[in-house]
Parts: structure tokens; C-alpha cells; sequence
């Protein structure tokens, strides 16, 4: 299985220390692919060479090729390239382009066969498994029926320039789509590789499996495989696939461990006397009405 970069989108200041461990990861022995298809009639290509040229020939990546045709191509082609770059845009047209020339499947292939692919926002949402956690921001012009995206990430789908205003947007999409997702804003990337993803960026990210929102900071490191539920009692049961990000529950919003919480045992001395004779007050008020009650009956 290849190597796969997910990037949150943004400008190149934005991006800067995932492109730049991206160019790490590709080197400098053959050129770089570049597919612009997604922004087809919003920015011209020219412009669209020349911003991925302003970005990478500062990493020493300056061999950049672009394509803006994706038919008849194929697996065997990508292998002159050190990687694939898919760039933003319109994700219901990158789709459909991708779909009607076929290299959809030949980027899967490509992707099977240890190939590296960066995504960067409409690029990255286009290879989870449904491309509707665009519908916010990209109008579906081209008539898209089937939001199946290339799938390549286990099933997991991915929400580019996330804001936490999106949240409800993200419970509603998982609710009729059933599907969990990974939020990357803009400062926050991804690698993806045969079922394990690292974040990496400035921000944070967030993982979302049915009612729950995981925070994922920058370094962490979870494993998507090795179970069919996404759900929480995944998270929170013995299995646990997904351990590693949620750093033992201290990350998970609304549940004891998480954010200001604070037991007994982290607060200063004296408040823990208190709090701990409180407790046993408490405990011996309730026994003593309980055997007052046995009593009187």
C-alpha cells in the first residue's frame, strides 16, 4: 500500500511544514505530478504551475510536471513521477473528471502498488469514502449521482478547512452517510499508510465517529484497521482500535479526564480532606437512613 498526504487546505504559509516533510518523504530523484483538474474554470492552469512552483522550488523540488488530462493514462505512467500532488478545488468536478477518464482506478492501482499521493483539500477528500463532507463549500455542477469517493482510507471520509462551527455539519453527514471522519483544518495534515495515520501540522485535528469528537494533536498516532466499528463503544470498550489518538481518553470532549475535569486526586491537599470527608459523610448519612428505614418497618 502507498503512502498518502492529507492537507486541510489553505495558502502556502498554511501548509508550509506538511509540504515540507511531504518533499522529505518524495526527494529530489524524479519530478513531481502535478493535477490541477479541480480548479478547471476558476483559476487558470498557468497560474495554478506557478503557485506549485512558488511553494516546492523552495524545498529544492523544482522538476514539477503538470497534467490537465487524465485520459488514457496509466499505472505504469505515474511511475516516472517521485509522487502525486492532487490540488484543490471543486471536489465534485475533480471526482467526475477522475471517474470519466478512468484514472480513477489507475490512481488506486497506482496508490496499491507503494505509489505516494499528497491531497490537498478537494485532492485529499476525494480519496476517503464519500466526497459529501465537501457539499459545504463546492457546488455539484456536473451532476454527480454517486458520492463514493476512491475509498483508499479505509473507510474513513475527510473534511478540509475545518472550523469548529462545522461540527453540527459533520454529526448531520455522519447521521445520513454513516461514516466516520477525519477534520483537517487549514495548518493540519495527515499521512495515511496501510491503515495507520499520523497527524502532523500546526493545529490539530479531529476525529469524528458517530456522536464523538476526538481531538488528535499534532504527533499523534492511531491505527484505522484491525476493527469494523467506529463507533464509541470502539473507543471507549476493550478493543480500543483507536488507543493511540484518543491518549486514554484525555482528548474526548464531554467525558471525565477531558479539558479543565479535575478528580480528587489532582487538587491541592487541603481540598482533597474536604472533598474526601464530604464523601464519607455523604455515605454515612445514606447508610443511616437506610438502617432507619429497615428499622421501622
Amino acid at each position: 500500500m502507498g503512502t498518502l498526504f492529507l492537507s486541510g487546505g489553505g495558502d502556502k504559509e498554511h501548509t508550509e511544514k506538511f509540504d515540507a516533510e511531504f518533499r522529505e518523504w518524495v526527494g529530489q530523484t524524479k519530478p513531481l505530478l502535478y493535477i490541477p483538474i479541480a480548479m478547471d474554470g476558476l483559476i487558470p492552469y498557468a497560474d495554478c504551475l506557478q503557485w506549485m512552483r512558488e511553494v516546492f522550488q523552495p524545498l529544492g523540488i523544482n522538476d514539477i510536471v503538470m497534467w490537465t488530462d487524465l485520459h488514457r493514462k496509466s499505472a505504469a505512467d505515474l511511475q516516472q513521477f517521485s509522487g502525486v500532488y492532487i490540488g484543490g478545488g471543486n471536489t465534485f468536478h475533480l471526482l467526475h473528471e477522475m471517474r470519466s477518464s478512468g484514472f480513477d482506478a489507475v490512481l488506486e492501482e497506482y496508490i496499491k502498488g507503494g505509489g505516494v499521493v499528497y491531497g490537498g483539500s478537494a485532492g485529499a477528500i476525494v480519496l476517503g469514502s464519500n466526497i459529501l463532507t465537501s457539499a459545504h463549500l463546492d457546488e455539484n455542477e456536473v451532476g454527480v449521482q454517486d458520492f463514493s469517493g476512491l475509498d483508499v482510507l479505509d473507510g474513513l471520509a475527510v473534511w478540509c478547512h475545518y472550523e469548529r462551527e462545522n461540527d453540527e455539519l459533520i454529526l448531520r453527514y455522519i447521521s445520513e452517510c454513516e461514516t466516520p471522519v477525519i477534520a483537517l483544518p487549514e495548518e493540519s495534515g495527515a499521512y495515511f499508510q496501510d491503515g495507520h495515520i499520523k497527524v502532523t501540522g500546526t493545529k490539530p485535528a479531529y476525529l469524528f465517529i458517530g456522536e464523538d469528537k476526538v481531538e488528535l494533536q499534532p504527533g499523534v498516532e492511531f491505527n484505522v484497521s484491525g476493527s469494523a466499528d467506529y463507533d464509541g463503544a470502539a473507543i471507549f470498550g476493550d478493543r480500543q482500535p483507536f488507543n493511540d489518538a484518543v491518549g486514554h481518553m484525555q482528548s474526548i470532549e464531554g467525558y471525565p479526564g477531558a479539558g479543565d475535569y479535575k478528580n480528587l486526586e489532582t487538587m491541592p491537599k487541603p481540598l482533597q480532606i474536604v472533598g474526601y470527608l464530604f464523601v464519607g459523610i455523604m455515605a454515612l448519612l445514606l447508610v443511616s437512613i437506610a438502617v432507619v428505614g429497615w428499622v421501622l418497618q
